[in-house]
């Protein structure tokens, strides 16, 4: 049954949010709409020290445990980025410019540098999230590099004077596996169309952005959205991503959902109903009030 979470300020309070509602109806839900209303506003400290609590690295289970922004960067590899202090603007000086085109650059290159190694991790056979959305497929270097083709795209309609454009060209459905397709056309593709397996990577499928009154909006469509594992980094890495994409376009940035076309508490992996009880709990107590 499909559900729709009450929209929240900050991505911390999304995912509390999420969890609560999938616990309380048994722990699965299909079509789960989260939504982020401002995506780089402060992280809450009590919630994210509660995920953090319950993500120590290893194996629980027989899962794979990663550390929330371990998580965050299969999407968005934050320490490669070294961010200038501007973004990007039509009127924008060359220079300025070539200092905001060098510092996304060397992001793809140091990325596309340890791509090779990444692929031989367990679990990054078949490429990386970030890999594909740089060098498609992204299982090696050299491949098509879409998200500098949308950076592209949206600096075009910046300077043309778009403050509201609809970009649902980018999609799963294989506008990135011809060269016969425009440039223009070509999306951030997380999932190839020929890809005939049931389960496994990726369990994102499909990144859409919408500009609308001059803002920068992100839509995620997860086929399985893993709540405890791997939501909270899931959020995070998105909201840097698009935080790189605003910034890189001159946009301002509007709101991040995610869809989970399945969300699920992970009980079994983490201690039962009890086990996500207590994370909830944990997650909803009041911020310690400083003595005077």
């Amino acid at each position: 049954m499909s559900d729709y979470v009450e929209p929240a300020d900050d991505l911390s309070h999304a995912w509390l949010r999420t969890l609560d509602l999938v616990h309380d109806h048994g722990g699965r839900r299909t079509n789960v709409m989260t939504t982020v209303r401002d995506p780089l506003a402060s992280e809450d400290p009590i919630i994210r020290a509660a995920i953090d609590s319950v993500l120590a690295p290893g194996k629980r289970a027989g899962v794979t445990i990663q550390e929330v922004d371990t998580v965050a960067g299969t999407i968005f590899p934050q320490d490669l980025y070294i961010s200038p202090d501007f973004a990007w603007s039509p009127d924008l000086d060359p220079d300025r410019e070539a200092e905001l085109d060098t510092a996304a650059n060397d992001l793809y290159g140091a990325y596309s540098d340890m791509l090779p190694l990444l692929c031989t991790a367990s679990g990054n056979q078949r490429g990386t999230y970030f890999g594909r959305m740089i060098s498609w497929p992204g299982k090696k270097p050299g491949g098509l590099n879409q998200l500098a083709l949308r950076v592209q795209y949206l600096r075009a309609a910046h300077r043309a004077g778009y403050s509201s454009h609809n970009t649902s060209d980018i999609t799963i459905g294989g506008q990135a596996e011809t060269a016969s397709m425009v440039e223009g056309d070509l999306g951030v593709q997380i999932y190839a169309s020929t890809d005939r397996r049931l389960r496994g990577f990726p369990c994102l499928v499909h990144i859409d952005l919408t500009l609308l009154d001059g803002e920068l909006s992100m839509l995620a469509v997860y086929r399985h959205q893993y709540l405890v594992t791997k939501a909270y980094g899931n959020l995070l890495g998105l909201a840097r991503l698009l935080a790189f994409l605003a910034q890189q376009t001159g946009f301002a940035i509007g709101e991040l959902a995610v869809q989970a076309t399945l969300a699920d508490t992970e009980t079994a992996t983490y201690g039962g109903r009890r086990g996500i009880d207590e994370l909830i709990e944990l997650a909803q107590q009041s911020a310690p009030v400083d003595a005077p």
